[in-house]
């Protein structure tokens, strides 16, 4: 059967873990003799990896198609012009058309699609039009609110009328796909709460772990090791880690920062008199892997509503420990509710931090 798979961003532009769900998702669609085919985004002018486009499409050996956007970059536009991106890609006719060719071309009986955000929503109806089956995988609230971020303590923004009028436009384009299917229990109830799919079939189904992890071992040092994945933005609450962790005087711990982003020059500057602490920057997936096995606890302190992390999945599987905000969907996957801390709470998290001392 012939499936394709849309997602707004893909290898080689990948920044979070829609995008490693999509990869595996796509790698074991093959492994099943499905005929796959990805439609995804590029950055529009400066920023191409035209090379690692084609390794990509090499080692997954599926066509992946890379439209221009210019939603890769769209956080270094200002709030006018975000604004402007945010309702021309509501009813995006110039992607409309670029995915109606490809898909007359490749003909798929079903199309998995994630983060439409960058491909626009008028998708869902394309798709009826050419009478091809949808399933929708939920990866966060970007149907809720344009950012697809909402902050702890700022959920009034999520009931203001700007956001129920972009509410309004996202449940009527987006529609009732024949199946919506959620990694957490919040994620779908967010959307039901506020009349989404009211015609689809809903699943919840929590992300499966990896099962090429490499397991964890002692340090050889004698050096406790916490770590850090994800982007260095505020939302993921890196700066709140930081300054946490100053508060922390043992020196035999050390904290590794694994990831990039817009603020990655700001948290090292912070960062720098704290010689406990290492910015590794990205790491590929066996790097990533090495580093969480030799890694005494995973701290994910996410000052955003998150869904279902998958850095949390990769952590577990190499029984590593988890300390984590309670926020979102986050409490749903983490074993030991022991080490769930209240969001922006330093105490908290010192609290939870002293297990691992």
């Amino acid at each position: 059967m012939a499936i394709g798979l849309m997602n707004n961003l893909f290898t080689p532009y990948q920044r979070g873990g829609a995008e490693v769900v999509t990869q595996r998702l796509a790698a074991e669609l093959i492994a099943q003799g499905e005929r796959v085919f990805l439609i995804t985004t590029r950055p529009k002018g400066t920023g191409r990896k035209l090379d690692q486009e084609a390794e990509t499409a090499a080692r997954l050996k599926c066509p992946i198609y890379y439209l221009d956007s210019k939603f890769r970059h769209l956080a270094q536009y200002s709030s006018g012009q975000r604004l402007i991106w945010q309702i021309s890609n509501l009813f995006n006719c110039r992607k409309y058309q670029q995915i109606k060719k490809i898909l007359q071309a490749e003909k798929p009986e079903l199309v998995i699609t994630h983060n439409l955000m960058g491909l626009g929503l008028l998708i869902p109806k394309l798709l009826k039009n050419l009478h091809i089956r949808q399933k929708h995988y939920l990866h966060d609230i970007q149907l809720l609110y344009p950012s697809g971020l909402m902050l702890y303590g700022q959920e009034k923004k999520m009931s203001s009328w700007p956001a129920r009028l972009y509410q309004a436009l996202a449940r009527r384009l987006i529609s009732s796909p024949e199946t919506v299917i959620s990694p957490s229990a919040w994620l779908l109830a967010e959307h039901e709460k506020r009349g989404f799919f009211t015609g689809s079939k809903k699943e919840i189904q929590p992300f499966k772990r990896p099962v090429d992890y490499i397991p964890r071992t002692a340090s050889a040092t004698g050096k406790k090791t916490w770590l850090f994945v994800g982007q260095i933005e505020i939302h993921k609450g890196i700066f709140f880690l930081l300054e946490t962790f100053k508060k922390i005087t043992e020196p035999t711990v050390r904290l590794i920062i694994v990831g990039d982003g817009q603020k990655l020059v700001e948290a090292k500057k912070i960062a720098a008199p704290d010689k406990r602490i290492d910015f590794l920057g990205r790491l590929n997936e066996l790097e990533l892997k090495q580093i969480i096995a030799q890694a005494d606890c995973l701290v994910v302190p996410s000052l955003c509503y998150e869904n279902s992390p998958t850095i949390i999945y990769e952590a577990q599987a190499a029984g590593c420990p988890v300390v984590a905000a309670n926020l979102g969907g986050i409490p749903e996957i983490v074993n030991d509710k022991r080490y769930l801390f209240q969001p922006n709470n330093q105490a908290d998290l010192l609290e939870k931090l002293n297990y691992f001392l």
